[in-house]
């Protein structure tokens, strides 16, 4: 009778672990040639749901000359010019969603690269950076990291990695 007891008290210890290991869904990830969905866990106190707001790949806007900086999701697309964000330095970052550039000013020392943080809005989109500083050479930082873009109207959500570089 001990026996008993004592198996279907472990089976019920290890059917509840079980369950809340797995409460958090799994990092998927949808690519194309042109753009990039990516759906990740969302945290509980989270409102809104990562969704399928689409971020495409562009090269580099003619407005930004000089000191830039500009991320990729990929190194490869990266190598290619084939950017997700760029931005000039301190007057206006650009994302491209669903086929629309999308301005969203900022002010310069809205970058900190000491510890790689990025904050901006406008009065549709926040985009939010974070990562790690991967090399410094001159006047030139490479980065790798990961970035939300956010429809402030619809809360809908995108995550995406990114690699890159911020310099002059």
């Amino acid at each position: 009778m001990k026996n008993t007891v004592k198996t279907i008290f472990f089976g019920l210890i290890l059917l509840l672990t079980a369950q809340s290991c797995s409460k958090e869904p799994a990092v998927t990830e949808n690519t194309t040639t042109d753009s990039i969905a990516v759906t990740a866990p969302v945290p509980a106190d989270s409102v809104a749901a990562i969704s399928t707001l689409k971020l495409d790949k562009f090269g580099m806007p003619p407005q930004v000359e000089g000191c830039s900086c500009y991320f990729s999701d990929t190194k490869e697309n990266f190598e290619n010019e084939r950017y997700i964000y760029v931005d000039d330095y301190g007057n206006s970052a650009y994302v491209q969603i669903a086929g629309k550039m999308i301005k969203i000013p900022m002010e310069e020392g809205d970058f900190d690269p000491s510890n790689f943080t990025k904050t901006i809005e406008n009065g549709d989109f926040k985009v939010k950076m974070t990562g790690k500083k991967l090399s410094e050479q001159e006047e030139v930082m490479m980065f790798s990291g990961q970035m939300t873009v956010e429809n402030k109207k619809t809360g809908e959500k995108t995550l995406s990695p990114i690699y890159g570089e911020c310099g002059c």
